[in-house]
């Protein structure tokens, strides 16, 4: 079976970070960076679960985060390649993961 890639967004919050997952809108809390991951892969996961047997996989999977939470995870995303970019060599530095869209 494939896994599930599933991107994650994390904000310093006052003296927490959140976090949340983009596909689902799903977020969680915590006080390190950590837990708010470990926090949110709870969350994401008993969400799946309650939708799952709940039998509402078209209703509620994709559940997309707003359109401003994308735009600050790209924008991470685009410094972040741009810092790895100049670290590795150019063999490494393209992997694509594909997915094929067809209606």
């Amino acid at each position: 079976m494939r896994r599930l890639h599933l991107h994650n967004l994390i904000e310093k919050e006052g003296d927490l970070y959140s976090a949340v997952c983009l596909e689902l809108n799903v977020a969680s809390q915590g006080k390190t960076i950590e837990e708010a991951k470990k926090n949110l892969q709870e969350a994401v996961e008993l969400y799946l679960e309650d939708v799952l047997e709940a039998g509402d996989e078209r209703e509620f999977i994709p559940r997309p985060a707003s359109k401003e939470e994308w735009l600050k995870f790209f924008e991470a995303e685009a410094k972040f390649m741009a810092k790895e970019l100049s670290k590795t060599s150019l063999s490494k530095r393209v992997k694509f993961e594909e997915i094929v869209y067809a209606r």
